[in-house]
C-alpha cells in the first residue's frame, strides 16, 4: 500500500542563520548562508542550533571550557571572527 504522504523538504524551511549563534558557538554565517565554525572551518549543512550546539559539544568541548558565556566568550569570538577575516582574505 502507497501512502500519499509527501516528504518534508528542509529546503523550503527557510531556515536563517541566527547572529546570536556566533557568540554563543563561534560560527558566523558563509557566503552561501549556511553556518561556519570559526574555530575548525568546517561548514554545516543546515541552519538549526541542534547542529550547532551538538558540533559544539563533540569538537570543542575545551574552548567551552575555557571560555564559559559572558565578556571571556565574547572576545574569544571576536578574536577568532579576526584571524579567520585574515585568513579568508589572505588566499
Amino acid at each position: 500500500m502507497v501512502s500519499g504522504k509527501k516528504k518534508r523538504r528542509t529546503e523550503e524551511e527557510n531556515r536563517k542563520f541566527n547572529q546570536d549563534w556566533t557568540e554563543s558557538f563561534g560560527f558566523i554565517c558563509n557566503t552561501d548562508g549556511l553556518p561556519t565554525c570559526l574555530i575548525c572551518h568546517e561548514k554545516l549543512a543546515r541552519n538549526k542550533k541542534s547542529n550547532l550546539e551538538i558540533h559544539c559539544a563533540t569538537k570543542h568541548a575545551q574552548f567551552a571550557g575555557k571560555y564559559p558565556t559572558g565578556d571571556a566568550r565574547k572576545k574569544a569570538v571576536e578574536e577568532l571572527q579576526k584571524t579567520t577575516t585574515v585568513k579568508f582574505h589572505a588566499k
